[in-house]
């Protein structure tokens, strides 16, 4: 009897800690990925691989102790990892958009072209954005979607991000239906932000 009063406290707890939401749907509309505040246009999905450490933990043992006597770890992480997957549209490169939505967004600098003819035409503009690029990621829980509005969400935004490659390749044989091309990018951090209405 005393087990099942435990796993019911902590149940209890688990859903006060919740706040009564759902578990998190990731598709179906229910994340969003933006660039500079814009949808990253026809994203087919979006991999993140968060900040790994900068050096493996370290157990401190000298050689007369018997077990150590510390486990250090660096206080530093590298950078995040994105990777988009996005289809491509007729007469466009799947960083079309991208690029478009930056030019947009920062108006000034040099090396803007009407046209991206490849990636280091890309690299080049990127790194005249000063402070970087920004992506955000909105996940909208589904008990808060009232009358088709998104009236609560919470995101992560990922800073300074850069695009480090742009796989531009095709393999296309009699079957192939739609083309898809990768976008790979570092961003140096990320911070979590939420908004209520």
């Amino acid at each position: 009897m005393a087990v099942n009063s435990t796993r019911a406290t902590a149940n209890d707890f688990s859903r006060q800690a919740l706040g009564g939401r759902n578990f998190r749907v990731g598709g179906s509309g229910f994340t969003a990925f933006h660039w500079e505040n814009r949808p990253i246009a026809f994203a087919r999905n979006l991999v993140v691989q968060s900040a790994q450490p900068v050096a493996p933990p370290s157990a401190i043992q000298p050689l007369d102790a018997p077990y150590p006597l510390e486990i250090i770890t660096p206080a530093a992480v590298g950078p995040i990892s994105l990777q988009v997957q996005a289809f491509e549209l007729y007469r466009n490169k799947v960083w079309d958009d991208i690029m478009r939505t930056t030019d947009s967004a920062h108006a000034g600098g040099v090396n803007r072209l009407s046209t991206y003819k490849d990636l280091r035409e890309v690299f080049v503009r990127l790194s005249n954005v000063g402070r970087g690029v920004q992506v955000t990621k909105y996940v909208f829980p589904p008990n808060k979607i009232q009358n088709g509005l998104r009236n609560q969400y919470y995101a992560e935004t990922y800073s300074n991000v850069r695009i480090v490659d742009i796989r531009d390749d095709e393999n296309i044989e009699i079957g192939t239906m739609e083309m898809i091309k990768s976008i790979s990018m570092l961003a140096t951090r990320s911070n979590r932000v939420s908004h209520n209405s």
